[in-house]
């Protein structure tokens, strides 16, 4: 087990009931069915602060003010396979001012390395050491884990290190589940309902612990919501009892590697009060970077939170970031 300063109590699992929660389907999911199951998870999310947000034209007109900037992956870099609208512009603009940056991402499907090589493709020279991962992260911890037979769950990720492979042939996957120490979810593409019922069924049988490299519930994917990790494992806890370690945003241990990769890219002692996280999700985002002591800055005309009342939303959660700008 790591030192509680770096990650959650994952003994506060046992907080949940969500044995009569109701969790839609996959195909059901949208931006409000999300904060609803988010909602369901808070008592092992970190705290919230008391915020008066103040609004901005667009991200820009903060730049000035901050000495660095972590940027959320999927909803502000890009939106499946095109950046986000001014992001172009957006980045050149850091460039200019020389700003130390880190994208700091909850998609664990694929190593750093690779997300890196898209960006490049589209046209950014953003490197494999500007990239921060929940897949990073995972990794890293499961050097010091006891478990080392730990099973990826879905085909369609990339292996973890010290992760068994198998063969999804129905019989084979089955042994497979009810073999391996552990469990890694770090993505979704390849899951269904039934591998999630023989997952679900392995877990009521030999409860073992699942290493949740994604704990994003939804991500929007043009005219639809995907169903990722975050919300899998829900409906696993909704059915039996096991431990769950989470690993990303907005957990502490990817923003305190992230403000450590921040520093090393400049001379200049960085403090996190002057430090910018820019992200779509109040769940992930926001709430990760007010807990680590971060300004929070939402946007809110693509991702997440397209199209909703969204001071609203922050009002029934609770959540509340520094500023609120429209756009990049």
């Amino acid at each position: 087990m790591t030192d509680k300063e770096n990650s959650p109590d994952y003994s506060d699992n046992n907080k949940l009931n969500l044995y009569s929660a109701e969790i839609p389907p996959a195909n059901k999911l949208n931006a409000e069915s999300a904060f609803k199951i988010y909602e369901l998870l808070r008592p092992i999310l970190p705290e919230t602060r008391t915020i008066d947000p103040k609004m901005l034209g667009s991200v820009s007109e903060l730049l000035d003010e901050v000495d660095g900037l972590i940027l959320d992956g999927y909803g502000i870099v890009n939106i499946g396979n095109n950046l986000t609208p001014g992001f172009q512009k957006f980045f050149s603009e850091i460039s200019q001012r020389n700003l130390p940056f880190v994208i700091l991402t909850n998609g664990a499907s694929q190593p750093s390395k690779k997300t890196a090589q898209i960006y490049n493709s589209w046209g950014l020279e953003i490197s494999r050491h500007d990239i921060i991962s929940s897949r990073d992260v995972l990794e890293e911890k499961l050097i010091n884990k006891t478990e080392k037979n730990i099973m990826r769950l879905d085909e369609a990720t990339a292996p973890l290190k010290h992760c068994l492979d198998f063969n999804h042939k129905v019989g084979i996957y089955y042994d497979a589940l009810r073999q391996a120490e552990a469990f890694a979810f770090m993505g979704s593409i390849g899951w269904t309902d039934t591998k999630q019922s023989k997952l679900e069924a392995a877990l009521i049988e030999n409860p073992r612990t699942v290493f949740v490299a994604n704990p994003d519930i939804t991500a929007p994917q043009g005219n639809r919501f995907s169903a990722e990790p975050g919300y899998w494992v829900a409906r696993a806890m909704k059915q039996a009892e096991f431990p769950v370690e989470w690993y990303g945003k907005p957990y502490p241990a990817s923003f305190q590697k992230a403000i450590k990769i921040l520093q090393r890219k400049t001379t200049k002692a960085l403090q996190k009060s002057r430090i910018a996280m820019i992200g779509d999700s109040l769940h992930t985002d926001i709430l990760g970077a007010n807990a680590a002591g971060l300004i929070s800055v939402l946007v809110t005309n693509y991702g997440l939170m397209r199209g909703l009342n969204v001071l609203e939303i922050c009002k029934q959660t609770s959540i509340y970031p520094h500023f609120i700008a429209p756009a990049l």
